[in-house]
């Protein structure tokens, strides 16, 4: 990637990656605590050159910053992108019948124009939250408010206007915290316990939208980590409309846990962090051109396999659960977390120096653990759900996961390390997207809208915070292990 090089003024007690914002977008999944070095910038000036984290360094003078910017499309031209962007030219004009469905997540927002009438998508595309330079998870965002609320980070989604009409509402799901963002509503309230929302709960939330410049009917949020993305879900998967005990699960940044059937609904939210997105281990990154995606254990190594069989690059979340798998099996990786013989688990080696980017991919023993808390994170919610209704977990007919991470992951991977339950693999269906899928019906059969309306009335959320089970829970969880 191209190297900038910028001249920065100084400004009182803000930091370099605070004052090349909003101008020079610089990659901080850990929003700006120093932990996961992806800021990296050279500074010169009257000492001469050095390498610094922009996080970290507060200029008191005029100094000159060379520094990669950071592309939220950078990686994404997949095959898929470029026929999206071919079928765009072609489209015409505003068409009065074609709707928009958004899901604005912390990680992805995903866009889908829909022709109301035929009842069908005419196109989709997913970009990445141009907010994730400033922060990996909600906590981040929340921290580096002033600076969130500064970025465009709406702009795209202005952009993806072909064939859609900006007289009719379009249907917008996000997490509580992406909500307000999107509402200019300040979600600082969110940022310690206990914890307010601005927006209000249990409700449909409607209106002209000056980020979008358009209408937007949002279903309700139904709690103050469990927004209206979960909702859309919810009734995507048809939790509303089964008698069978069901199991949703979104091991995202932010993840949600809902457990149910048509007569109640059990939910929770639970901070997985970023680990199962990649961005925060050594040589994790989002799926993307060259993302590790699954591991497999041989007899003298790992065999791995890339996205789109491109060239090695990093590793996302499906290829950490596949890769922890893989080191159980060649027992390299102990039950407890511990790396047998070694501090890392190398799954490339760099044939050639300068040819790849990095000299090797692994998860170091500080990644094991990561992945280790972002497991037990989603079991431990699922346990306390399955006490709460109460039930066992082989009654549960069905489990349904999305998000970005959900839908890629291997279920024999997540069952294997202990992630989900131990359940027949059958009994378990992957989502690219139910969010989307569910604000999409929601463009054109109003039978959903009132059933998104109707979730807050039989549904319960499981404060996690303050539930006295749940440290037990988590510590129980942090075994890789299948369910017993």
């Amino acid at each position: 990637m191209a190297v900038t090089t910028v001249a920065v003024q100084p400004r009182a007690g803000r930091s370099l990656l605070w004052a090349l914002h909003p101008g020079v977008l610089v990659r901080s999944d850990c929003g700006g605590t120093g932990r996961c070095g992806k800021c990296r910038a050279t500074v010169i000036d009257a000492e001469g050159r050095r390498e610094v984290l922009a996080c970290q360094y507060f200029p008191d003078r005029p100094v000159t910053v060379e520094v990669r910017p950071w592309d939220p499309l950078r990686g994404r031209r997949s095959p898929e992108l470029r026929e999206l962007d071919r079928k765009l030219r072609e489209l015409r004009r505003p068409r009065p019948e074609v709707g928009r469905a958004v899901d604005f997540g912390t990680t992805t927002i995903a866009v889908a124009a829909v022709d109301t009438e035929k009842h069908r998508s005419l196109y989709r595309c997913d970009f990445l939250n141009p907010q994730l330079g400033l922060g990996s998870d909600v906590m981040t965002r929340i921290t580096n408010l002033e600076l969130v609320q500064g970025l465009d980070f709406a702009g795209q989604l202005r952009e993806r206007r072909s064939q859609v009409s900006r007289r009719r509402a379009a249907v917008v799901t996000a997490n509580t915290v992406m909500a307000h963002f999107l509402w200019d509503q300040s979600p600082a309230g969110l940022g310690s316990y206990p914890y307010r929302s601005e927006l209000e709960l249990g409700r449909p939330i409607a209106g002209y939208n000056r980020r979008l410049r358009q209408r937007v009917w949002m279903p309700p949020l139904l709690g103050s980590f469990v927004g209206s993305d979960c909702t859309s879900a919810i009734v995507a998967s048809g939790l509303t409309r089964t008698r069978q005990l069901s199991l949703l699960v979104d091991a995202g940044t932010n993840g949600e846990v809902v457990l149910g059937n048509r007569e109640r609904l059990l939910v929770a939210s639970t901070s997985a962090g970023p680990a199962f997105e990649g961005a925060a281990l050594e040589c994790g990154g989002l799926a993307e051109m060259g993302s590790i995606v699954r591991v497999r254990a041989e007899d003298d190594g790992y065999r791995i396999e890339t996205l789109y069989q491109a060239t090695p690059r990093s590793i996302c979340g499906s290829g950490v659960l596949s890769a922890t798998r893989a080191a159980l099996n060649r027992a390299d990786l102990l039950s407890s977390g511990r790396i047998v013989s070694s501090d890392r688990i190398t799954f490339f080696t760099n044939p050639a120096p300068g040819l790849y980017e990095l000299d090797s991919i692994y998860l170091s023993q500080a990644d094991i653990r990561q992945v280790q808390l972002a497991k037990a994170a989603i079991a431990a919610a699922i346990r306390l759900l399955l006490e709460a209704w109460p039930a066992r977990a082989e009654e549960v007919g069905r489990i349904h996961l999305t998000g970005r991470f959900g839908a890629s992951v291997d279920p024999v991977d997540a069952v294997r390390i202990g992630l989900l339950p131990d359940v027949p693999a059958a009994r378990i269906r992957r989502h690219p997207n139910l969010a989307l899928l569910g604000a999409t019906r929601a463009l054109y059969r109003p039978e959903v809208r009132a059933a998104m309306t109707a979730v807050p009335a039989v549904c319960t959320e499981l404060e996690l915070s303050s539930h006295p089970r749940f440290e037990e829970a988590f510590v129980q969880a942090m075994e890789f292990a299948p369910w017993h």
